[in-house]
């Protein structure tokens, strides 16, 4: 198209352009770049690296800030599409390259190239069925009244199974490698997905067991949330808990400033801790817990809900209602 020639014009242009090999390319060596970028066949069809920077131009005029998310082996290609925007004029102070490290599986390395590793859709069908044998094998143990069917242990199946392998992805820092491994991605009682998604359920039984829709707001149920006084939540685990969730802003703005995603995921972890200790210490719906403090636990038990499903949504794993 019009502006592909346009930007292959301005590469041809730059002092750093040579004819070499049937191709044309970017001498880079005095940028400390070893390697020269082609851009340009001698049959004047463009590369890869060509449309890469053309989409880089594109979102440097649409936008603040450009976000590019690469295999730890695209190093070089990284380093030679920022030099190569900068020869071309561009102010590439808004743009962040962040290069994630290989997954390994116990036996090897995955790949993102087919025939040569694990296909993603392999991975994820035998999480769901290794999530669907650990939701059958946990049935009799469950203490809520809710009867599952198969369509609801099919459904939770697939939110524990995906959110396992997302999770355990997204928890590591991306420099480092990640070695996955089952057992840990789907330990109910672990710091893993799964162990998160079960507060959120848990969330949910409670409100329910207390004739109140988890999805809606409180204000809308009859719950006088102004006449609550703070200090009906006296305990330290139900001001751990409140501490806990008021951080949850923060956390957000710092992992989006260092694009760094695992910190959510150490924060649910955190949070998941915290929700259980009062959960443990705590009766939300005993008979003899009087009734202002009931009310205050269940708006506490509706924060905690609210925040783990949306912490949980922004690292892509689903928030089952039951478990």
């Amino acid at each position: 198209d019009v502006y592909k020639r346009q930007l292959v014009s301005r590469l041809k242009d730059l002092d750093e352009s040579v004819y070499e090999e049937d191709a044309w390319q970017l001498d880079l060596e005095d940028h400390g770049i070893d390697k020269n970028l082609v851009f340009l066949r001698s049959d004047d069809t463009s590369l890869y690296a060509t449309r890469d920077l053309a989409h880089h131009e594109w979102k440097f005029d649409e936008y603040d800030r450009a976000v590019t998310v690469l295999g730890e082996d695209h190093k070089l290609q990284a380093r030679q599409l920022r030099t190569t925007l900068e020869l071309l004029g561009n102010d590439t102070d808004g743009l962040r390259q962040v290069l994630y490290s290989y997954v390994n599986l116990p036996e090897g390395k995955m790949s993102t190239r087919r025939g040569t590793g694990v296909d993603l859709d392999d991975l994820l069908d035998e999480a769901i069925d290794r999530a669907r044998d650990e939701v059958e094998d946990r049935l009799d143990d469950r203490i809520r009244d809710d009867e599952l069917d198969d369509d609801d242990i099919e459904r939770i199946a697939h939110q524990v199974g995906i959110g396992a392998v997302r999770y355990d992805i997204v928890s590591k820092q991306p420099t480092k490698a990640i070695t996955f491994e089952w057992d840990r991605a789907l330990d109910f009682e672990a710091q893993s997905a799964p162990y998160v998604q079960y507060v959120h359920a848990r969330c949910c039984g409670i409100l329910e067991e207390a004739d109140l829709d988890p999805e809606a707001d409180l204000v809308d149920q009859d719950v006088e949330l102004e006449a609550l006084e703070a200090d009906l939540l006296a305990t330290d685990a139900e001001r751990d808990l409140l501490e806990t969730i008021a951080r949850f802003p923060a956390v957000v703005d710092e992992a989006g400033d260092d694009l760094e995603p695992h910190q959510i995921a150490t924060y649910t972890r955190e949070f998941a801790d915290r929700f259980n200790g009062f959960y443990r210490e705590c009766p939300v719906l005993a008979d003899d817990v009087d009734p202002d403090v009931r009310e205050a636990r269940l708006a506490l038990v509706a924060a905690s809900k609210h925040t783990v499903a949306n912490a949980l949504s922004i690292l892509g794993v689903a928030a089952p209602r039951s478990m």
